[in-house]
């Protein structure tokens, strides 16, 4: 089996927490929320849960933040 991490996020406080704990934690809560902001619109990440292949299974990655799914 292998577990593909994916861009999608429990919600947008789980993203906010995900991309401090990637070394952003300098920025003001304000500033982080406004760089997880424009991920979403860039489309770089997603919140909610992802298209999961048929024989595919949903988890939660990087302590509940984000989705993974095994193959």
């Amino acid at each position: 089996m292998t577990i593909t991490g994916t861009s999608h996020f429990v919600n947008f406080t789980k993203a906010c927490d995900y991309y401090r704990s990637q070394g952003n934690d300098e920025l003001t809560p304000a500033e982080l929320e406004y760089l997880v902001r424009n991920k979403i619109e860039d489309g770089e990440i997603a919140v909610g849960k992802p298209d999961v292949p048929i024989g595919g299974k949903l988890l939660l990655l990087d302590y509940g933040t984000r989705y993974g799914i095994e193959n």
